[in-house]
């Protein structure tokens, strides 16, 4: 094998031949002894050496400092960037150094280790070796030699002897040749960071170090012909191998559904606040439904995390939060969930004697203020926050930040403050705190809007924070008690802006002792990886890039609420009914579980009753799709004796007054007796059966006939199901079974039918043969004679009586009639078109029916005038919504049209679908009404409605209106003013007069969407007090959101009233107020004056000039822009990063 020089370190393949010269990305110059010893020309045109891995997926990387990625949990993180990193100050100490004593050295499971191998006979030395293994992390791990011609190479292993795909290990290591002479320091490279897994399981230096330098006399590392060489390895926790987290530190993981670290590392910080734990515990969710309870199912997750064994999963507490399962392998961001979580956790308390738990545990309090310079005027207004954000650009560290956070702003110059009677004054502008909650939750603001890109950027700037901070500083007032923190928890986010994993660093006790969090493996760390490691900043060491994993999120805990916070919970803290709960949840888990591993085992019968027969009212005697029988589960090796014996235990009957009747086919229905008796000592798994699984009717004795069933002969007798046709109902009804000779008359069993059915026993009856699809003519011939009975003894012939003489009026006067009208018939899904929530539901209906008979099914289905319903139908594009409405007078050219008419668009394979609304008058009052789609939108801008409105067809806005009024629920103190405003693409285009005719405002053409979209639409909204009645100097201008550029508009446009000559200051104020946005995020927007596209930047002493927004005739209104970023944006379909988090439950 051809080697380069030894100033160059290539991966070497020791399985192949072929050789790849990786380039990382940090460049380390060579020892000052080795460059000593090299020439000046040699020094100026070598490379520096590299640490080289082998074993590459990829031969080829074109970019320095790239790796050979394992794919990350979504599949853009290069393991180099999921590493725990540390320090090369503190890398290089000794195992006592480290504090390792002797009993974790010989731990297998410890996190770290020095062991050294010694190579004998070096000079001889031609071939690879390998050390004995060394276990950390329960992996063995080795050191490896190779030779080559100019140097010795020297590498790490791990796991080198499984080929499981599975397993991976992060790990940071520093290899190192000792030297014999005393005191002297090691020969020593930089040190390695790798993620260990089956292709890539060796890491190092091919060039470790030339032959020339090691043999040098005077270095003294060849001692006896023999060099020792030494490693310090630092392991994470494995993936893929068998660790047992409860065993190694006492806690357990959570499982990833595919995207969900984020939630799974928030999950654990909540956890171990104990306080909350001890809250969630208490919920009350004794009546809640399992599968939609958020509060059960956080219960669940936490009781299984504080008791249980394994990893647990989440989800079922997904489910309650009413995700799909693509939401769990969608990125979220953790401060997102966290505030809707603990808004959900709020909320189930309220009512409650929990109720202020999280505010007690996670609520500061700060004011934002004003103060005037020269002039005695402040203002100040109190807030309250959950968490802080704290800016982390071109911060040192923490305490930098929470400076910056409470630095004043002084307004001067054209930005002075109105100040009222004192006019405008120089003034000083901020926030102070007031109050630090006991639980102080700290998001480092990584992610920020970047202009240039118009995204959010990740910044992984170096920032420091500390495991013990004081915040009296920040305060206005000293509290009752320093506002001194511990670090209890690091939320560590590994990636960029589009993506990337979360660990969690927590020390659950407060007591220095740390632990790393990483979905499902749980492992011990020391206090620099939780901490130091995860600053940011540069990674000199190994690349010139910016260390993509660092700290995002801070949790501290208040110093004197150490105990009330971390207090233990014991188990009899817990409610004994929640307990037992989870408890029978999970031996019902596990019974099924048990069941589903055993299926191969067991046969499942399925039991059809007699009394299923009476629920079928088509051919046949049961749909076994929609009958739900008993099913008995019982090992193949059992015999029919014992299954007979579950029957009665089931049933409480005995054996004498029940007969088993085995199905053959399910299309037929055709049954076979089965002699249970005959057949007691064989196996299930010995009769043979043609269903799978098996089904069969167990016919029972009737409880008011005593005594056991008559014995049945299948060859000289035949079991007859009897069914009798209600023309006049229209209704096909079963009424019993019974077992004939075949020498019996048919017109022998008439009397007995009438006698059934309450008949004169003279009424005449005819006899339909439903399989045989004909009127039976012959009555007076035996049964043998007149059906047919197949050789095999197939008994279940079904005959159909019917009265002979009917009125031919009837829609269905015969059962031949009423067959032919079943095959006409579709089951059709109805929903409500205004009320999505609304449960649908299916009728089954003759395409045949015509609008009247349509209506009249619906209105009996929901109870209610068939004259106050409307239809439409059903447009199935992606999703199936509501179409045109379907005319009372429905016709297809000059026939009256049908259900098959209004559902002969869909396909054959889709569920036939109508929609329907309730009217609040009658579907022939609307000849004379105008609909009127709008949107009513509340006061504070957040809520809005569809409002389907029915005004008169020459009306105006004002009978609109007051039409409107009919359906909006006011406040006590409301006037009850409404207004009615045109909206398109999220600004107001035109403010309605009462006076204007309905006619000139709607087109047919038009869309009516909410004021979301981007289509014109018609909003109502109350009219505010203060806008009743205007001066002559005010008026309402129109106010609209836009991003940068003004075709960006977004949000929820609305008026405001200003007055002439006012400064734009005020008005700003009091829009500040209405949309209640803090003072922090305020001052990132801007704004402008925007007529006919053009905006006009103001400040806060700019007057406010009526004339710009009075004097508009035609064309786009003027309005005041509001410019700021677009919170609400939507996200791209691709971009499954990026959406926004909800929990519906």
């Amino acid at each position: 094998m051809e080697i380069e020089t030894d100033q160059s370190i290539e991966a070497m393949d020791t399985q192949d031949t072929q050789e790849v010269e990786i380039l990382t990305s940090d460049l380390q110059q060579q020892p000052q002894q080795q460059q000593q010893q090299q020439n000046p020309q040699q020094q100026q045109n070598s490379p520096p050496q590299l640490p080289k891995f082998k074993n590459l997926i990829q031969p080829q990387l074109h970019a320095v400092g790239a790796v050979t990625q394992l794919p990350s949990e979504n599949g853009n993180v290069p393991p180099q960037q999921l590493l725990a990193d540390s320090s090369s100050a503190s890398f290089g100490q000794d195992a006592e150094a480290m504090g390792i004593d002797d009993d974790s050295k010989e731990d297998q499971f410890r996190s770290e280790t020095t062991f050294s191998f010694t190579v004998e006979n070096v000079g001889q030395l031609k071939s690879q070796r390998l050390s004995p293994p060394v276990y950390v992390r329960m992996l063995p791990w080795k050191i490896m030699v190779i030779p080559n011609d100019r140097a010795l190479g020297f590498f790490l292993q791990c796991n080198g002897e499984n080929d499981s795909p599975t397993w991976s290990c992060n790990a940071i290591a520093e290899l190192r040749l000792k030297c014999h002479k005393p005191d002297a320091p090691p020969f020593t490279r930089a040190r390695i960071k790798h993620l260990f897994y089956s292709k890539e399981n060796d890491y190092g230096y091919s060039n470790f170090i030339t032959w020339q330098e090691l043999q040098d006399a005077d270095k003294n590392y060849v001692h006896n012909n023999s060099i020792t060489l030494e490693v310090h390895v630092i392991a994470d926790a494995p993936h893929g191998v068998l660790w047992d987290s409860k065993k190694h530190t006492g806690y357990v993981g959570l499982k990833n559904q595919g995207a969900t670290c984020y939630m799974n590392s928030l999950l654990q910080t909540l956890y171990f606040t104990n306080s909350l734990r001890l809250s969630v515990y208490r919920i009350p969710t004794e009546a809640d439904d399992s599968t939609k309870s958020v509060g059960l199912s956080l219960q669940r997750v936490f009781h299984e995390l504080q008791f249980g064994d394994r990893p647990v999963g989440t989800k079922k507490l997904t489910k309650s939060f009413g995700w799909e399962t693509l939401d769990s392998f969608m990125q979220h961001d953790v401060q997102e969930f966290l505030r809707v979580l603990l808004d959900k956790l709020e909320s189930k308390m309220k009512g409650t004697t929990l109720e202020g738990t999280i505010p007690g545990l996670f609520e500061g309090k700060m004011s934002s203020y004003i103060k005037c310079k020269n002039v005695d005027y402040n203002s100040t207004r109190y807030e309250t926050f959950y968490d802080i954000q704290l800016n982390i650009k071109d911060k040192k560290n923490i305490y930098e930040s929470f400076q910056d956070y409470v630095a004043s702003e002084t307004l001067e110059g054209d930005n002075k403050y109105d100040a009222g009677v004192h006019g405008l004054q120089e003034a000083s502008k901020g926030v102070i705190f007031t109050a630090f909650p006991p639980v102080l939750h700290l998001h480092l603001m990584r992610f920020q809007y970047d202009p240039i890109t118009d995204s959010s950027i990740k910044y992984n700037d170096r920032f420091e924070f500390y495991e013990q901070i004081n915040l009296d500083r920040y305060l206005a007032e000293s509290e009752k008690t320093s506002a001194d923190y511990v670090l209890h928890a690091v939320l560590v986010h590994s990636g960029d802006n589009h993506g990337g994993h979360y660990v969690v660093f927590i020390n659950p006790k407060a007591d220095g002792r740390w632990f790393k969090f990483d979905d499902d493996v749980v492992s011990s760390c020391r206090k620099q990886e939780a901490i130091e490691q995860n600053y940011g900043g540069m990674d000199d060491e190994i690349s010139f890039h910016a260390k993509c994993s660092n700290a995002y999120m801070l949790v501290y805990i208040r110093q004197s609420e150490l105990e009330r916070v971390l207090g233990d919970i014991p188990e009899n803290e817990i409610s004994s009914d929640l307990v037992e709960r989870l408890d029978l949840e999970k031996r019902i888990e596990m019974a099924r579980r048990k069941e589903r591993s055993e299926a191969n085992l067991y046969v499942s019968v399925h039991v059809i009753l007699e009394e299923y027969f009476e629920d079928q009212h088509k051919r046949r005697l049961f749909d076994l799709e929609k009958a739900h029988p008993r099913i008995f589960r019982i090992k193949q090796n059992q015999t029919v004796d014992e299954l007979v014996d579950m029957f009665v235990k089931g049933f409480g009957v005995s054996r004498d007054r029940m007969r088993i009747w085995n199905m053959c086919t399910a299309q037929t229905q055709k049954f076979l007796h089965f002699d249970f008796e005959a057949e007691a000592t064989r196996t299930i798994e010995q009769i043979p059966t043609s269903q799978k699984p098996w089904v069969i009717w167990l016919e029972l004795a009737y409880p008011n006939v005593p005594g056991p069933l008559p014995p049945f002969n299948p060859k000289s007798e035949v079991l007859l199901f009897l069914k009798y046709y209600d023309a006049r109902n229209k209704r096909l009804n079963y009424i019993g079974c019974t077992q004939q000779p075949y020498s019996r008359r048919l017109i022998d069993l008439v009397p007995e039918v009438n006698r059934k059915l309450g008949f004169d026993p003279e009424t005449e009856l005819t006899i339909y043969d439903e399989y045989a699809d004909k009127k039976l003519l012959n009555l007076n011939e035996p049964i043998e004679s007149v059906l047919f009975i197949p050789q095999d003894h197939l008994q279940g012939h079904i005959l159909i009586f019917e009265r002979e003489c009917v009125d031919a009026k009837l829609d269905l006067p015969t059962v031949e009639d009423y067959f032919l009208d079943l095959v006409y018939r579709i089951e059709i899904i109805f929903s409500d078109k205004c009320n999505p929530n609304e449960p649908d539901f299916t009728l089954e209906l003759s395409n045949r029916y015509n609008y009247e008979q349509l209506t009249n099914a619906v209105a009996e289905r929901l109870n209610t005038d068939p004259q106050k319903l409307q239809f439409f139908m059903c447009i199935n594009n992606y999703k199936e919504t509501a179409g045109n409405a379907v005319p009372y007078t429905f016709k297809v050219g000059a026939r009256n049209g049908t259900i098959k008419d209004l559902v002969s668009y869909t396909k054959q394979s889709t569920p036939k679908r109508i929609f329907y609304q309730r009217l609040s008058l009658s579907i022939h009052e609307l000849d004379n009404k105008k609909q009127f789609k709008c949107v009513w939108v509340s006061s504070d801008l957040k809520d809005e409605k569809e409002l389907v409105l029915y005004p008169n067809k020459n009306d105006t806005v004002k009978g609109l209106l007051e039409e409107a009024a009919k359906k909006i629920t006011f406040a006590e103190n409301s006037r009850r003013k409404l207004r009615l405003m045109k909206v398109s693409n999220h600004k107001i285009v035109a403010v309605c007069k009462d006076d204007i005719p309905l006619d000139t405002l709607l087109k047919t053409s038009e869309s009516i969407t909410t004021t979301q979209g981007a289509q014109k639409t018609y909003r109502i909204e109350e009219v505010p007090a203060e806008e009743m009645q205007l001066a002559e100097n005010e008026f309402l201008i129109p106010v609209a959101h836009f991003s940068k550029e003004l075709y960006n508009s977004f949000g929820v446009p609305f008026l405001t009233k200003a007055r002439q000559g006012e400064p734009y200051g005020a008005l700003k104020q009091r829009i500040q107020r209405r949309l209640n946005v803090p003072d922090k995020e305020w001052e990132n927007y801007k704004f402008s004056v925007i007529t006919m596209g053009h905006n006009s930047d103001v400040n806060d002493n700019t007057p406010v000039d009526l004339e710009v927004y009075r004097s508009w005739t035609t064309g786009q209104l003027p309005f005041f822009g509001l410019d700021h970023i677009n919170k609400s944006r939507k996200r791209s379909s691709l971009n499954f990063s990026e959406k926004a988090i909800k929990i519906y439950n």
